[in-house]
């Protein structure tokens, strides 16, 4: 799964996850919301013809 993939070598993404597990998120349910987040973002880039960069999404996935 590729929702794993990022929260393990993303920052953004891992502090998002752990975020949620900090709150009482079970894990699963922090990996399919990090998965939603990842699709989203995934769709944002193809509608705008853009590249993913760190630093824009870094505000919405969480502050390091």
């Amino acid at each position: 799964m590729g929702v794993l993939t990022a929260i393990r070598y993303d920052d953004n993404f891992r502090i998002f996850f752990e975020r949620l597990k900090a709150n009482g998120k079970h894990t699963t349910a922090a990996q399919i919301a990090v998965m939603r987040k990842m699709i989203i973002i995934a769709h944002s880039l193809y509608k705008n013809d853009a590249v993913y960069d760190k630093e824009l999404y870094q505000k919405t996935c969480g502050d390091l």
